[in-house]
């Protein structure tokens, strides 16, 4: 009998506890469901910009930003010809993150380069 409510209580806490889910290290936000509708359709390219603002600043607050976010948020405003932002945000990304660091120097040297080639035009 004692080992049958042992074996009862063992199971139950097991299931539990299996439902529990791990707290995340980063802020994502909404990144994953944007992400999904602005590559389905390159339309709700705004509410793909307007989530991963969102998560960086709320990752902001925790200390928590994502990684590559920032350097995401820099791309779109890259493309869209923002390059002061792009820079910030490419900045941001290398401080965060030491280990990308060799990567935003390279884009950040890429987009320095075509700024100084569009503004000697």
């Amino acid at each position: 009998m004692i080992r049958r409510l042992i074996t009862i209580a063992v199971l139950t806490a097991a299931v539990a506890t299996s439902a529990c889910a791990p707290a995340s290290l980063f802020e994502w936000g909404n990144y994953e469901p944007a992400l999904y509708a602005y590559s389905q359709n390159p339309e709700n390219r705004s509410v793909y910009k307007d989530a991963l603002e969102k998560a960086i600043e709320r990752g902001r607050t925790r200390n928590a930003v994502a990684p590559g976010l920032l350097a995401e948020l820099g791309y779109l405003h890259m493309e869209d010809g923002e390059s002061a932002e792009a820079l910030r945000y490419f900045e941001e990304e290398r401080t965060r993150f030491p280990e990308s660091a060799g990567l935003m120097d390279r884009v950040i040297a890429r987009l320095n380069s075509g700024a100084s080639a569009a503004g000697g035009n």
